[in-house]
C-alpha cells in the first residue's frame, strides 16, 4: 500500500506538473514527456493496486484520485472547438439556426458583443456551417443560456465525465471486476487534458453510449435504446454500436432509438444543410487519420467509396460474430474511429471507458502517441496554420497496428480477465458415423497415456463395425442420436478430462501435439480453448491453400473449424452451456461462444486431416459453398435462426451418407 500511495503521489504530480505548462503546444517537450509519464504512471497504478482493500474503499479511491486530477485543471487553456460550443449555443438563443449560418457571417456581427466576439474570434474554421448533432446543439443552447462561459461549459463536460465513471462503477461490479480497472478511465491522461482541461464534447457521447450498454446489461432495452439514440445525437460516432445493441428480437422497444431524431425538430428549416458541414468535414478534411491516409494514397479518388466498403466489411463481421454487447460496442467503435478521415486526440475519449473491460495496450499506446500531434499544436499556436507531420503520425500508427497484430498470436492485454488452473488431463471425443475403415488410424494417433486421460468415441447410429473398432482400441463408446454437434454434446456430459479435444475420425493428431496443447493453457491461464494448425494427407495445391486459409481464419478470428482439432477447458465449456447440439456449424458455434468464456489459441500445426471431402476438381466449388454456408450461418444465427438453419442445410451438406 506504500509503494502505491507514493505511485498516486508521482500521478498527481505529474498531473498538476501537465496542468501548470499551460496548453499542450506551447512547452512542447515538456508536455510530451510529462504526458507519457502519466500513462506510464497509469499502468504501474492499475498493476500494483492493492488487492487488500474492501471493495467500497477500493471504488472511493479510484473515484477520488480522478477527481482530484479533474480539479487540478479547472483553470487550463480550453481548446478551440468549446468557442464553437458557446457560439452556437448563444445564436440559438437568438433565434438563429447554426446549421444555416456559420460564425463567420456579417448577419451575426451584432451578436458579438463583450466577451461574445473573443469567443467567436477563437472559432476554428468559422465558415463552416454547424457539423455537430442536434442534441449537441440543443445542450448548448442550453448551456448558453445559464451562462456563455468556458469555466461553465467546461464544468458541464466534467460532470458527464464523472457520470461516466459512475455508469462504469456499476458495468464493472455487475461484470465482477476490479475497482482497478477504473484507472483506464479515471485516470488516463488523455481524458483528463481532453476533457477536463480543454472542455470537448466527445465526453457527452461516451457517457449516454456507457449508459446505453448498461441499461442493455439490465434488460431494459426501451431506456437503453433511448440512451443509445441520444448518443447519437450527441455525436454521429456512436451509430456504429447501434447494430450490436439493438437486438433484432426486441425490435420495438428498439424502436426508442429514433425518438431522439425528433431532436431535428427545431432546425428544420435547414433541410439537407443539417449533415452539409458534416459532409464536408468528412470528405475534404483529413488529419490523423491511417486507413483513409493509405487509401488515398493507393486509391486516388476512389479512396471513400474504398474506405466505406471496407468499413461496412469490417463493421458486418463484428455484428455476426460478437456475442457480447460490451465488446462489441468497442469493436466497432474502435474500428470507425480508425477509419475516420480526421482523429483528433480527444475522439479517443469514447473508447476509453472500454479498456476498463478489454484493456489493450495496443489502445492504450495510441491513446498515450497522441503526444505526437502535439508539434502540429504548436505549429498552430506559433503560426496559426495546422498540419500534420508524416514521420510522426509513423510514429504513432507503426506500434499501434504491430500491437493489434501480436494480439492476435498472443495476449497483449494489460490486466487479466478471468483465470483458470492448470490443466492436468484431456478427454478426447471422437464423433463417428460409419468410420471403422477410417478411425483406427485417429484412435492410435491419441492412445491413453500422458495428458490423455481417456478417450470417447460418439457414435451415431453406425451401421458398420465403428464401435468394436473403437471398443476394441480401448475408447469408451457413447452410443446418440446422429449429428456431430448432439453426438460431442452426449460425450462431453461424461468426460472427466481438464480439456476437450474434438477429433474427427478421418483426423490423426501429430506427435507431441497433446502436449503443446497442455502447456499453451498452463501459459495463458486466460485462454478457454482453441485448435490447431491443420494440413490435409493429400498435399495438393488446392488443399494447401485451403489449410492455410483455414490457419489464417483461425489464427486471425479465433473461429476453428471441427477438423482443426478443436480443444477447450471443461469449466470453460460449462460456463457458456455445454457443446452446442447443432447439426451444422457446431464448431463454428462453439469457437464464439468460447469468446466470451476467455481468449481462444490457435496452435502450431497439430492435426492432419483426410481430403476425402476434397477431391481434385471440386475444391474450389466446394470452398464456394462452405463459405457461403458459413456466412449465412452468421447471419441467421444473429437473426435468432440458428435452428432453422440447422434443420435446412443440414441434408444439403452432408446428404444421406454422412
Amino acid at each position: 500500500m506504500k509503494f502505491f500511495s507514493i505511485l498516486c503521489g508521482l500521478w498527481l504530480i505529474d498531473m498538476a506538473a501537465l496542468a501548470a505548462i499551460g496548453p499542450l503546444g506551447s512547452r512542447l517537450p515538456a508536455a510530451m514527456l510529462l504526458y507519457a509519464l502519466g500513462f506510464v504512471l497509469l499502468l504501474l497504478l492499475v498493476r500494483r493496486f492493492p488487492q487488500t482493500l474492501k471493495p467500497r474503499h477500493a471504488w472511493f479511491l479510484v473515484a477520488a484520485l480522478g477527481v482530484a486530477a479533474r480539479l487540478l485543471f479547472v483553470a487550463y487553456p480550453p481548446g478551440n472547438d468549446i468557442f464553437r460550443y458557446i457560439w452556437e449555443g448563444h445564436v440559438q438563443n437568438h433565434g438563429m439556426n447554426p446549421y444555416l449560418v456559420p460564425p463567420d457571417s456579417p448577419s451575426l456581427d451584432h451578436l458579438a458583443q463583450a466577451g461574445l466576439g473573443a469567443v467567436r474570434a477563437g472559432i476554428a474554421h468559422p465558415w463552416l456551417t454547424a457539423v455537430y448533432p442536434p442534441a449537441a446543439l440543443l445542450l448548448f443552447r442550453l448551456m448558453a443560456w445559464l451562462s456563455p462561459s468556458v469555466f461553465f461549459f467546461k464544468a458541464v463536460f466534467v460532470l458527464f465525465d464523472l457520470g461516466v465513471m459512475a455508469v462504469l462503477m456499476r458495468l464493472l461490479a455487475s461484470r465482477g471486476l476490479p475497482a482497478s480497472r477504473l484507472l483506464f478511465y479515471a485516470a488516463n491522461p488523455l481524458v483528463i487534458v481532453f476533457v477536463a482541461g480543454q472542455g470537448h464534447l466527445d465526453v457527452v457521447q461516451a457517457f449516454f453510449l456507457c449508459l446505453a450498454c448498461l441499461l442493455f446489461d439490465q434488460r431494459r432495452a426501451v431506456a437503453a435504446s433511448l440512451s443509445l439514440g441520444l448518443a447519437v445525437m450527441a455525436k454521429y460516432i456512436s451509430i456504429a454500436a447501434a447494430p450490436v445493441l439493438l437486438k433484432p428480437e426486441q425490435r420495438w422497444k428498439n424502436l426508442a432509438v429514433m425518438l431522439p431524431l425528433l431532436l431535428y425538430l427545431p432546425f428544420i428549416s435547414a433541410g439537407g444543410g443539417v449533415f452539409s458541414a458534416l459532409g464536408f468535414f468528412g470528405s475534404a478534411m483529413h488529419y490523423n487519420d491511417s486507413i483513409a491516409h493509405i487509401l488515398r494514397l493507393a486509391l486516388g479518388p476512389f479512396w471513400l467509396p474504398a474506405l466505406l466498403a471496407l468499413l461496412f466489411v469490417c463493421l458486418a463481421w463484428v455484428f455476426l460474430t460478437e456475442d457480447d454487447p460490451l465488446r462489441g460496442v468497442y469493436l466497432t467503435v474502435g474500428c470507425l474511429l480508425l477509419f475516420l478521415p480526421t482523429l483528433h486526440p480527444w475522439y479517443l475519449v469514447l473508447v476509453a471507458p472500454f479498456l476498463c473491460f478489454f484493456p489493450s495496450g495496443a489502445w492504450v499506446y495510441l491513446q498515450a502517441a497522441m503526444l505526437f500531434s502535439f508539434p502540429a499544436m504548436a505549429a498552430e499556436l506559433t503560426s496559426g496554420a495546422f498540419y500534420e507531420i508524416g514521420w510522426l503520425k509513423a510514429a504513432a500508427y507503426v506500434p499501434f497496428y504491430g500491437l493489434l497484430l501480436l494480439g492476435l498470436r498472443r495476449n497483449t492485454r494489460l490486466a487479466s480477465g478471468r483465470r483458470y488452473d492448470a490443466p492436468n488431463s484431456i478427454s478426447v471425443i471422437i464423433p463417428a458415423f460409419n468410420e471403422a475403415g477410417r478411425i483406427g488410424a485417429c484412435l492410435s494417433s491419441v492412445a491413453v497415456g500422458g495428458p490423455v486421460r481417456e478417450v470417447i468415441v460418439a457414435d451415431g447410429g453406425s451401421t458398420d463395425s465403428t464401435a468394436a473398432v473403437a471398443r476394441a482400441a480401448g475408447a469408451a463408446v457413447v452410443q446418440c442420436e446422429r449429428g456431430r454437434g448432439i453426438q460431442i454434446r452426449a460425450a462431453a456430459r461424461i468426460a472427466q478430462g481438464d480439456v476437450i479435444l474434438v477429433l474427427h475420425a478421418d483426423s490423426v493428431l501429430l506427435p507431441g501435439a497433446a502436449e503443446r496443447l497442455m502447456q499453451a493453457l498452463a501459459a495463458e491461464p486466460a485462454a478457454a480453448g482453441g485448435c490447431f494448425g491443420m494440413v490435409f494427407d493429400e498435399r495438393r495445391p488446392a488443399t494447401r491453400i485451403i489449410a492455410g486459409l483455414n490457419n489464417l481464419k483461425a489464427a486471425a478470428t479465433g473461429i476453428g473449424f471441427g477438423d482443426q482439432a478443436q480443444f477447450c477447458r471443461k469449466p470453460a465449456l460449462e460456463a457458456v452451456g455445454g457443446f452446442p447440439d447443432l447439426m451444422l456449424m457446431e464448431d463454428v458455434e462453439l469457437s464464439l461462444r468460447l469468446k466470451s468464456a476467455g481468449r481462444l489459441l490457435r496452435l502450431g500445426r497439430g492435426v492432419r486431416v483426410s481430403g476425402r471431402r476434397w477431391p481434385a476438381g471440386t475444391s474450389l466449388s466446394r470452398a464456394v459453398r462452405i463459405t457461403a454456408l458459413f456466412l449465412r450461418f452468421l447471419v441467421d444465427r444473429r437473426l435468432g435462426r440458428s435452428r432453422q438453419f440447422d434443420r435446412d442445410y443440414y441434408g444439403k451438406y452432408y446428404g444421406r451418407s454422412g
